[in-house]
């Protein structure tokens, strides 16, 4: 065999990363993370947690893929909508650190997309395979085996969702990309049909309803999560699940959801009183951004408490006990993970507390 030149070692190098051509068989129960940010950039506290935790599989949000109303050509209904910046990480030590992780790159499809590309679902499935194959190519993510589609499905889209499914399936296939295609699974669709996918992964996050000006946190919740997990059992599809570790402030304006915020300094009292445990009230108007918090406005503040992911594991343990699965975290942000201890982390991580 002839001596491999530097050149040619990095583009087998590429070439192999994007199409998982050294891909393990079969899914591996890893611990994981999302990263869902506008630019994929990691720096050294993100590397830190990354090692101290045993993290080895990273979902990477790359695009959403949106309705475009002004379109007329069918191919042109759907569009890519706030794509990922990837800006690896120059040092080099910083990125050796990942070299050997799995990236699973996500695609987030809005229901609006969906309905609009009815009847098209292989036009919108090549679109996104390209795009991502292009995408991992072009900024050399290692280790991709896996694809994943989210997207909300309720049940008069179940149809156009699952044969995008199959479509994403055939042309990872006629492209020689063979990747592994997975599902997220919201909680309200454990009860319906299991899509055509190899392996889904189980949100057990924003399981209430903000729009709902007296719930308690709508970001997890074990009372808004119980009923559902009757169905877990018997659910006919290789399940992970992923865990929140975020936090957000929500106004409200006449019992009326306005929109998220973020750092906002409640405790300020010259700007708001503490009507309840996580309830602000706005003593007077207050710019914020583009926009004003009128006085009188509603301020609700969640969090991830651990003793609430812990309340829930618990019980998807239990429903989840003769079944492998890995826990996720969503997602790797350092400012929210520093509130946890790093046993904690751990625990929500392991197979079982």
């Amino acid at each position: 065999m002839k001596h491999m030149t530097p050149l040619m070692a990095i583009f087998l190098m590429i070439v192999a990363s994007c199409s998982g051509t050294q891909a393990p068989q079969g899914h591996r129960e890893l611990n994981s993370v999302y990263y869902w940010k506008t630019v994929f950039h990691p720096d050294s506290a993100d590397i830190a947690f990354i090692k101290k935790h045993d993290i080895e599989r990273i979902y990477l949000r790359m695009f959403d893929v949106s309705e475009d109303s002004y379109a007329h050509a069918k191919e042109e209904k759907t569009v890519p909508n706030a794509s990922v910046r990837i800006d690896y990480p120059d040092n080099y030590l910083l990125k050796d650190s990942l070299s050997d992780k799995e990236f699973v790159p996500v695609v987030y499809i809005t229901l609006n997309a969906l309905k609009a590309m009815k009847g098209n679902e292989g036009i919108l499935a090549r679109n996104i395979v390209t795009r991502v194959r292009n995408m991992c190519e072009y900024h050399s993510i290692p280790n991709v085996y896996e694809l994943q589609l989210d997207c909300d499905w309720t049940k008069s889209t179940e149809e156009s969702y699952f044969t995008l499914c199959d479509s994403v399936k055939h042309v990872a296939a006629d492209l020689q990309l063979p990747w592994r295609l997975s599902s997220t699974i919201r909680l309200h669709q454990l009860s319906g049909s299991v899509p055509p996918v190899d392996n889904g992964v189980l949100m057990v996050y924003n399981t209430g309803s903000f729009n709902n000006p007296d719930a308690a946190n709508s970001i997890i919740d074990a009372n808004d999560v119980e009923p559902y997990l009757k169905h877990l059992p018997s659910y006919q599809l290789h399940l992970d699940v992923a865990y929140p570790t975020y936090s957000w402030q929500l106004l409200f304006r006449k019992r009326q959801f306005i929109g998220l915020l973020n750092g906002l300094n409640l405790a300020d009292t010259t700007q708001f009183s503490n009507r309840d445990r996580n309830v602000y009230v706005a003593k007077r108007d207050i710019p914020y951004n583009n926009r004003v918090i009128l006085k009188g406005d509603l301020v609700r503040q969640e969090t991830s408490d651990y003793g609430d992911i812990s309340k829930v594991k618990r019980m998807i343990d239990t429903k989840l006990s003769s079944r492998n699965h890995s826990n996720i975290l969503y997602h790797l942000d350092s400012k929210n993970l520093s509130k946890y201890s790093d046993d904690e982390i751990n625990k929500i991580l392991s197979a079982s507390e």
